[in-house]
């Protein structure tokens, strides 16, 4: 099991630029309900830290904290 979790943002006036990211739980016997928190946490809107390279933002990838706060 594990969660998509798909972003778009923009750099300047260039973009909008998106990219797709999944993470899965530790395993556990809670697994499913650790996936349920982790929707949650992250709902439509939400701004999350995004990295990209700067001479291509198609080539980006979320930050690593946003996981973290999971």
């Amino acid at each position: 099991m594990r969660l998509s979790v798909v972003y778009s943002f923009s750099v300047g006036d260039d973009g909008p630029y998106s990219g797709e990211s999944f993470w899965s739980p530790a395993f556990s016997f809670n697994a499913v309900k650790k996936l349920r928190e982790a929707k949650r946490k992250l709902h439509v809107g939400l701004p999350v830290q995004v990295r990209y390279r700067s001479d291509d933002p198609s080539v980006n990838k979320l930050d690593s904290s946003v996981w973290k706060e999971l």
